[in-house]
């Protein structure tokens, strides 16, 4: 899979963890995540809601090394305070 070598702005809190913690574009998340690449760009952009299966869940929790208490909230932007 190609990588997306472009410098990726973190837009939401759920993209900042992906940054953080993998070398992995957003494409190859979404794809370990089974989600559709747009999908995520639009969970991250606040245009939809996510709402993932416990499949997805588990794959998200694990790849982002993530407990329970850890998720955030919301995976759209940052509002600013």
């Amino acid at each position: 899979m190609k990588r997306d070598r472009r410098p990726q702005e973190p837009e939401s809190l759920i993209e900042t963890l992906r940054i953080e913690r993998t070398n992995l574009s957003q494409a190859e998340f979404a794809v370990h995540c089974g989600v559709p690449l747009r999908t995520y760009q639009r969970w991250i952009a606040g245009e939809t809601e996510a709402k993932l299966t416990p499949r997805q869940w588990k794959a998200l929790m694990q790849i982002l090394q993530l407990q329970v208490g850890d998720i955030p909230d919301d995976f759209g932007p940052v509002e600013p305070e």
